[in-house]
């Protein structure tokens, strides 16, 4: 194994900004000078001599699993070791191996070879048994018969064909022991696989991008990008996705695929993507100088780093990212037969990625409380706390619903030194979960893609019980603000019999009876007329906040819940563009808006007619989002620069910026609870889950 810094840096040496979106913090010869050394830091290990590695995959979170192509098809090698050791495992085909479906369990896993089998092993790849072939050779250009596989969430298995006439996606939902052939999803062949946030897409020679969110029975078209074949593919997690195409165009989505735009061409035909995170992924052509591409920012702009530091005519042809508590590996696997290894530190690419894309936003040190100060206990998962968006808290278990993991993370915190994942509840019903609420020992879930509420029993945390699934409202209308119409369902309120359900698309919100808590049943609806967002009661009066794109206090009259009315409105689309949030203390309601950064105190003596007593904003305070109360202070999230605010409301009419918590480990915090003198946190990008003691603040 040899390290290529040298070599890198020699690279960096002739890099200039290829394609400019907007301006960042530094400067072109600054970000080549001090970041991209950083990036092409590679260890390079010749893991196949004279072989093609096309397909890379992660089976559990050390082991790592490549197969090959080419003069040495057939053949998978296996790393204990997070990559930085590789050993031949088997060659159980004589065929070229073009894709490995991961199952999480490293002694099971799938190979689909370029005649369209698929094999399975059960023992860690010692033995494999061959299921079935899919289909013939059907492409007219020489390609392989199939390029992809995927192992879903939900246990199903997905395979492409590259049939010129349309390529076909076949489906197993028995372990690959029966397959049903879908039909022609493309015009033209397919090619790979993508997980995105609520869903699965995919894409091909047809230059258009397929979806689907019901675990691949049925695929609708997002958008024809190009007519050159699209195959390079990456989700980069907050919603975002590129694509790239054999004439070098890439193209972003910020939606999870509903919409696109072009950002720009590189010289060269697409071959893949690899995410670093944070904003940051390498991207390999594999014709012209057969290049390797950077990103910083989200694939606005790109570097240049010149030629892979293999051999000559060495192309990126796959690769995979690593993610552990504290760090991110990304191996690259080549066409040469190599495996280029880059290791980065989750704080580095933190503060670095920021200063790079002009977001650099560190609050200063005598207005921030440390968080390691009153840290108590962190638990942190990369797949079963991904973005985590709320927390709701019951007997001292944490219920977190995550929306790229499609999941609600169940956190047993009894002992709040060693909080502990105790279940991750998944079901095709709460894919992209966004809200929960509890009543007594029920659970309530609410899916914003899908439109359910689903009730579970959780009298035992470890073991969840579903109970029923609802459908409320439908796909509304498409909304400008985020360029689609799949942010539905939003919130959910509980109070006493009833549910509140917030549904963004159609601006209105549900009225559930809960009195038979195991069968909620919808008793009425209305619509608010700017937005439905956050959703909060004071015994017969419900308060909304209508964020996306609402800027208004809605106060609305619920004594009859076949009736309610809307008894008064307070709009500012300059002041509370975006209110996402809402927290009443006393006779007092507090309110946040997201796009405005301002916190505001309003007197709800007359609760149907709120009277605003004032508003602040701070430079520190930018994205707030959820509050929380605790011995008059107002907790306020703002994920734009991963703080949480501490504002005074000892005197509620003039609320006040006491400290900040701001640390790389509430990367996009969203998550926010009290628990008597605990404060409950749950970040997106740090995939965590963080107690604090509050006593320990000093406030």
């Amino acid at each position: 194994m040899m390290n290529m810094r040298k070599i890198g840096l020699s690279i960096i040496g002739t890099c200039w900004l290829m394609i400019t979106y907007g301006q960042t913090a530094m400067d072109s010869l600054s970000i080549a000078n001090s970041v991209l050394p950083h990036f092409t830091n590679w260890s390079v290990q010749e893991v196949v001599p004279g072989g093609r590695i096309d397909a890379i995959r992660q089976l559990d979170e050390h082991t790592i699993a490549l197969a090959t192509r080419g003069a040495q098809k057939g053949k998978l090698y296996i790393s204990d070791d997070q990559g930085q050791h590789w050993r031949f495992l088997a060659k159980p085909t004589e065929n070229d191996i073009t894709c490995i479906a991961e199952t999480g369990d490293k002694q099971a896993f799938y190979i689909l070879t370029s005649q369209a089998e698929v094999y399975r092993t059960l023992d860690g790849g010692q033995s494999w048994k061959l299921l079935k072939q899919l289909t013939t050779n059907k492409n007219t250009e020489n390609y392989a018969a199939a390029y992809a596989i995927m192992y879903t969430a939900h246990g199903t298995l997905l395979v492409t064909d590259t049939n010129s006439d349309g390529g076909h996606i076949y489906r197993s939902t028995d372990k690959g022991d029966t397959w049903t052939d879908l039909g022609a999803v493309s015009k033209n062949a397919l090619y790979r696989l993508e997980k995105v946030g609520n869903g699965i897409v995919v894409n091909g020679w047809d230059g258009t991008v397929y979806k689907s969110i019901d675990d691949g029975m049925t695929w609708n078209r997002l958008e024809k990008l190009t007519d050159a074949a699209l195959f390079a593919t990456e989700y980069l997690g907050m919603a975002r996705l590129l694509q790239a195409d054999q004439d070098g165009y890439i193209y972003r989505s910020s939606n999870l695929g509903y919409t696109w735009e072009k950002s720009g061409q590189l010289d060269g035909a697409a071959d893949d993507f690899v995410n670093i995170g944070y904003g940051a992924a390498y991207y390999g052509t594999y014709t012209s100088e057969k290049n390797v591409y950077l990103t910083l920012n989200y694939g606005r702009s790109w570097w240049n780093l010149g030629a892979l530091p293999t051999v000559e005519g060495d192309w990126l042809d796959h690769g995979i990212r690593v993610e552990t508590t504290d760090s991110v590996i990304t191996l690259s696997a080549t066409n040469k037969g190599f495996v280029l290894r880059s290791s980065f530190a989750k704080d580095f690419l933190h503060h670095t990625l920021q200063q790079v894309q002009g977001v650099q936003e560190e609050i200063a040190a005598k207005h921030k409380i440390p968080l390691q100060q009153a840290t108590l206990g962190m638990v942190s998962h990369v797949k079963e706390i991904n973005e985590p968006e709320d927390i709701v808290i019951h007997n001292k278990f944490a219920y977190i619903p995550c929306r790229d993991g499609n999941n609600v993370a169940i956190i047993d915190y009894r002992n709040p030194d060693t909080p502990v994942l105790a279940h991750s509840l998944r079901d095709q019903d709460i894919l992209d979960a966004f809200s929960v609420a509890i009543k007594d020992h029920y659970l309530y879930v609410l899916s914003m893609t899908n439109c359910r509420i689903s009730t579970y029993d959780i009298s035992d945390p470890y073991h969840p019980v579903k109970l029923s699934a609802i459908t409320v409202g439908g796909e509304g209308s498409f909304l400008e603000h985020y360029q689609s119409n799949y942010t539905r369902l939003r919130k959910i309120w509980i109070d006493g019999d009833y549910a509140y359900v917030t549904h963004s698309s159609e601006s209105k919100v549900y009225i559930l009876d809960i009195h038979n808590p195991a069968k909620p049943a919808i008793l009425s609806s209305f619509h608010t007329g700017d937005g439905a967002f956050a959703a909060l009661t004071k015994g017969n009066v419900l308060y909304l906040a209508g964020y996306g794109p609402g800027s208004s206090l809605i106060t609305v009259d619920i004594r009859d819940k076949h009736n309610p009315v809307i008894t008064d409105r307070v709009y500012d689309p300059v002041l509370l563009r975006g209110t996402c949030a809402l927290a009443i203390d006393g006779n007092h309601l507090f309110v946040v808006a997201y796009n405005a950064s301002t916190f505001w105190s309003f007197d709800i003596s007359d609760p149907l007619h709120p009277k605003a007593r004032s508003h602040i904003s701070d430079t520190d305070m930018q994205g707030p989002g959820r509050i929380a109360i605790w011995k008059k202070k107002a907790f306020v999230l703002n994920s734009s620069n991963h703080s949480v605010a501490i504002i005074d409301i000892s005197k509620p009419d003039n609320p006040s910026v006491a400290r900040y918590f701001q640390d790389p480990l509430l990367r996009r915090v969203y998550g926010i609870a009290i628990d008597g003198d605990m404060l409950l946190l749950a970040s997106r990008e740090a995939n965590n889950f963080i107690v604090l003691d509050l006593k320990n603040t000093g406030m």
